[in-house]
């Protein structure tokens, strides 16, 4: 058990430390870390369920501690916030919900599909609109029941997906997205960690280490990137990224 806590400290690390230098979710690095890495060194107690419901502690509290830290930022927009909030926190209860039901193929084909999609917006150049805009709250609450249903599954905030949507489709201000996404992704982990507890996917013993190291480590990644070549850091996570998406592919066939 020793050897899995320190384990588990050290994913954490890494898994924050890589999401500060490069300003993705952690989700998308810490699921594949914690599934593949324990076997490497004899571990086989954490299935595909314990993962996810680990990787939705780490989420809910990596981004309640963003939410604090943005709390009195006067970018944050109600507008968007309210209506994906609501849509993100239903769609993150019903996802994490789905996944206690699903098997251990088909949250990998979930996150794999995540992985995918992830690769895919790091590098989707927009052009957001820099003006204020009045965006249609129907449309925000769908967007994020789609978002939060989907990241649920595997224990994901959706921040990265929230991005670069806010961007490229709702034309929004580059710094709203940024500050109001961790809020949203902070809601969307709340109801995720809340029914993952409850289905009994979380272990809360073995949370405990993963999510120390990930809120000590996380800010020196942050600091770190402001003073690293960014499309190097992208290009080389989005080959981790692909590679952990191609070994779920093998597992899964």
């Amino acid at each position: 058990m020793a050897a899995t806590v320190i384990l588990l400290a050290l994913i954490g690390a890494v898994g924050a430390f890589i999401s500060g230098l490069v300003g993705i979710g952690g989700a998308i690095i810490i699921y594949p870390l914690v599934l593949f890495i324990p076997p490497l060194f004899g571990i086989n107690t954490i299935n595909a369920h314990t993962a996810s419901g680990l990787t939705a502690a780490q989420v809910f509290f990596s981004t309640m501690s963003g939410s604090y830290s943005q709390r009195k930022s006067p970018d944050l927009n109600r507008s968007i916030i309210i209506p994906m909030g609501a849509g993100i926190l239903l769609g993150s209860l019903l996802g994490a919900y789905s996944g206690s039901l699903f098997d251990a193929a088909l949250i990998n084909t979930v996150y794999t599909f995540l992985a995918i999609l992830a690769v895919v917006l790091m590098f989707w150049k927009v052009r957001p609109e820099q003006t204020k805009y009045r965006f249609n709250a129907i449309l925000l609450f769908i967007t994020a029941l789609i978002i939060g249903y989907v990241s649920g599954i595997v224990g994901a905030g959706g921040a990265f997906i929230l991005v670069p949507v806010l961007l490229a489709l709702f034309k929004a201000p580059f710094r709203t997205v940024v500050t109001s996404s961790i809020v949203i992704a902070f809601i969307s982990s709340t109801g995720t960690f809340l029914m993952k507890s409850m289905t009994g996917d979380v272990d809360f013993f073995l949370m405990l280490p993963l999510i120390i190291s990930s809120l000590i480590v996380a800010p020196i990644g942050t600091r770190m990137s402001q003073k690293t070549n960014q499309n190097v850091l992208r290009y080389i996570l989005a080959v981790l990224i692909a590679s952990a998406a191609i070994k779920m592919l093998m597992e899964i066939l």
